[in-house]
């Protein structure tokens, strides 16, 4: 991609795939996911997730397909502050949110306001 992000953008991606990553694999696997986001909605979120960022549809999600995604959501125009800010709630355990106008690989089906809370 054409696009890229700051050395601090990047730092802060990569503490939230961290986060998800407790088996220190390189890898996010849907069972990772559920368990970050506890709650009642952890399926669906785990679910969004992978359905917009698993690209090669392997089942897991490793740090190349998560950094590209966050530089498809920053080459749509969205703000380093308003990504930091959604990688904070990402980290903090808020519902995954969809973004708008992202290239196709990203939207495997109807895509959503970008960011919806």
């Amino acid at each position: 991609m054409a696009m890229t992000m700051s050395a601090e953008l990047i730092k802060k991606a990569t503490e939230v795939f961290h986060i998800f990553d407790t088996d220190h694999s390189m890898e996010i696997d849907r069972d990772e996911a559920i368990r970050h986001w506890k709650g009642k909605f952890a399926q669906i979120g785990a679910r969004e997730l992978f359905n917009t960022v698993d690209t090669d549809n392997d089942g897991t999600i490793n740090l190349d397909e998560w950094l590209e995604f966050w530089i498809a959501v920053k080459s749509t125009g969205i703000s380093d502050d308003d990504i930091y800010t959604e990688l904070d709630n990402i980290k903090n355990g808020e519902s995954w949110v969809g973004f708008n106008d992202l290239p196709a690989k990203y939207n495997p089906h109807t895509s959503m306001s970008a960011p919806q809370k």
